[in-house]
């Protein structure tokens, strides 16, 4: 029997998972995310009025040199003896120009060096902050409502990518380590799955006759060579040999228009290209689904091998790319607040978030964080920053977020009826995965 999560109150906790890990993972970062966001901001606008300083700065330099081979052509000129006077003032006029030279080649080179330097500075933070988004969302902080996934399974490294549809709008996509996956680090038979996958791949013209027949083929013996797997749909690719370089079969599956299935299997010639594909009847179509869902259900364990970040989406649009992470938390924050105003009213102290967790032995322990600490963590940010984490419960009643009063209390969550906890629901599968 599992622990249950209690409130500090010892009412039942229903989300019956760590939440106060939760909100500390959260702040942690987010508060870092947004510190190097205001950063490298920061180091951006500066670039800008420098590039506007450093033009005024060229500008007055110019204007000082010609300025001083004016002077000198206009005394050379109002010389008593300007044939004897020449000569000097061109030679002067010559240095002065050369130091005019060497005066915009070293300012435009410490202009270069400058710009290098904050640019490069700007690409570490940035970089950083893709890392701590990263290692946040490696930790599963966010409800699954559906995946998709694409394995690349041939050759000597296979690898594959996973894209998980979150509430909120939120989509993320990770690199997944299949290597390490017991299922998937060895090649895998079509009857490694489900046996007795006899089915139509198309036709073939009949011995001595003009005539076309069936051609059937057992898929039993190949490999599964490379897999795209969404919640309707799904493209299976199947080598005879892992070693071969080309694939022999593509499978599809997917709704058309009006909703109904439609199963396709296309062979591929010695020089890989894809004959028309036949599309199964009856009794092959359902063969082909039941090893499909097989597949499906086999793949899932794929997305705890989740290893490295690759992008995030809020509303479609790219998180890191558009510098849009705060409104990411924003919508993060509009998930945990209701639950996080729960768990502070219910806590013994207004200094602390606290939860309980009752063993299965009758033993009960206290869980907290201080909220000084958290709110430790949000101090180096911009007051306009720290908003942000004021629905979060976070801070003492006799305390404010960078001077700004504390925001009013989010509405409490109505109290738990004393049921069993609810198990955590299955993975839906998800959006249908990217065409290639």
């Amino acid at each position: 029997m599992a622990p249950q999560y209690l409130y500090g109150d010892s009412e039942p906790f229903p989300e019956q998972y760590d939440f106060l890990a939760a909100i500390r993972a959260f702040v942690t970062c987010a508060s870092r995310a947004l510190e190097l966001e205001y950063e490298a901001d920061g180091l951006e606008r500066s670039l800008g009025e420098q590039a506007q300083s450093n033009l005024y700065n060229l500008e007055a330099l110019q204007k000082f040199f010609s300025g001083l081979v004016d002077v000198v052509s206009e005394r050379a000129a109002r010389s008593a003896a300007p044939q004897a006077v020449g000569p000097y003032a061109n030679r002067l006029i010559e240095q002065i120009e050369g130091f005019a030279d060497q005066a915009r080649a070293s300012r435009a080179k410490d202009i270069d060096d400058n710009q290098l330097r904050v640019t490069s500075a700007i690409r570490d933070k940035r970089a950083e902050m893709r890392d701590v988004l990263s290692t946040y969302l490696l930790g599963e902080p966010l409800p699954v409502e559906s995946w998709a996934d694409a394995l690349e399974l041939a050759g000597t490294a296979p690898h594959g990518q996973a894209v998980l549809t979150h509430p909120g709008e939120i989509v993320t996509s990770f690199a997944l380590d299949v290597g390490r996956d017991e299922k998937w680090s060895r090649p895998r038979r079509v009857g490694d799955l489900v046996t007795g996958v006899n089915v139509q791949v198309g036709f073939k013209k009949a011995f001595l006759r003009s005539s076309l027949m069936p051609e059937h083929q057992v898929l039993d013996e190949f490999f599964v060579s490379g897999v795209e797997l969404g919640p309707d749909s799904a493209e299976v690719r199947l080598r005879r040999k892992m070693d071969h370089p080309r694939d022999s079969f593509a499978i599809s599956v997917e709704p058309d228009h009006e909703g109904t299935t439609i199963v396709r299997i296309a062979r591929h010639d010695d020089q890989d290209v894809s004959q028309t594909p036949h599309t199964c009847q009856g009794e092959d179509a359902i063969r082909i689904e039941a090893f499909v869902d097989v597949l499906r259900t086999e793949c899932e364990s794929l997305l705890a091998r989740r290893k490295r970040l690759l992008w995030a989406q809020l509303d479609g649009r790219d998180v890191l790319e558009t510098g849009t992470v705060h409104a990411l938390f924003t919508r993060i924050v509009e998930r945990l607040a209701p639950m996080a105003a729960e768990v502070s009213r219910r806590s013994p102290s207004p200094h602390e978030l606290s939860l309980k967790v009752e063993r299965p032995d009758g033993r009960r322990e206290e869980l907290y964080v201080r909220k000084k600490e958290l709110v430790a963590m949000i101090t180096p940010l911009p007051p306009e920053a720290q908003v942000l984490f004021q629905r979060l419960a976070i801070f003492a009643p006799d305390s404010t977020a960078g001077g700004i009063p504390a925001a009013a209390p989010t509405p409490a969550i109505p109290p738990a009826a004393p049921t069993p906890a609810i198990p955590p629901a299955a993975p839906v599968p998800l959006a249908q995965p990217k065409r290639r």
